[in-house]
């Protein structure tokens, strides 16, 4: 009698255990890269036997119920699939553990980009172009005169430069010389045509409201503006100039 009891005892203490170890759980982890121990956010663990998932917090963690024997599956993109087996290790409830992810490294074949699918292609597409034509190296020749004469004075034309001195006398020679006082006689003579369109008796007997071009030209000799001012001036500043060297003028109205 006694025999039966310590074996009944020893089955219903099997069934108990037996029942303890069925009893779901919850398992809290920290997900964490393991190549700088970086917290890694949106890991997705699946719970495949009880078919129950969650993703992994912005600190890394995550919860997720779990029965002893359990197998759990961790996948995040640029991170190697990390199998977890319940059955492994046994914790306290309401203690953490710590999971390291590795990185996945993605090895790309190599490939060349080109408008031919074969060599064959190339070669007889190569062939066939157009061919480009040569540069004619006459137009980049210099041809060095035989003689003296042969070169060129003509102040518009090209003078080879072949020494100081030939720079000196083509900047400072007489011909040079003549050139630059007739450029500057051209440029005063258009200057005072302009003075003369801008500046002139009609203009000022108009300003003034004269009688006669005689009293406008006795005003334009009590009153000569500058050259330098009428070349520069508008025709307000001109009218302007007039009126206030009325008021120093002999000649009125």
């Amino acid at each position: 009698m006694k025999a039966c009891i310590q074996v009944f005892t020893c089955l219903l203490l099997l069934l108990s255990a037996n029942h303890v170890f069925a009893q779901s759980k919850l398992l809290i982890g920290e997900i964490v890269s393991k190549k700088d121990s970086a917290k890694l956010i949106g890991v997705h663990v699946v719970n495949i036997n009880s078919n129950k998932a969650t993703n992994s917090t912005a600190d890394g963690s995550f919860t997720i119920p779990y029965q002893n024997g359990d197998t759990l599956i961790l996948t995040s993109i640029g991170y190697k699939d990390h199998i977890l087996y319940t059955s492994m290790f046994w914790l306290p409830s309401g203690k953490a553990i710590t999971i390291y992810m590795s990185e996945r490294v993605y090895n790309l074949p190599g490939y060349d980009v080109n408008q031919y699918s074969t060599k064959e292609e190339f070669k007889e597409d190569f062939i066939n172009q157009t061919p480009i034509e040569p540069i004619n190296s006459e137009l980049f020749e210099y041809k060095k005169p035989s003689k003296l004469e042969d070169v060129e004075t003509d102040l518009n034309a090209h003078i080879p430069i072949t020494s100081p001195i030939s720079l000196f006398y083509n900047k400072w020679g007489r011909e040079a010389r003549q050139a630059r006082k007739l450029a500057k006689a051209k440029e005063k003579s258009e200057e005072e045509k302009i003075i003369g369109e801008k500046y002139n008796p009609q203009v000022v007997q108009k300003a003034l409201e004269l009688d006669s071009k005689e009293e406008a030209q006795r005003f334009m000799e009590e009153c000569p503006l500058e050259d330098e001012f009428v070349l520069k001036a508008k025709e307000y500043d001109i009218i302007k100039a007039i009126l206030d060297c009325q008021k120093n003028s002999s000649i009125t109205k």
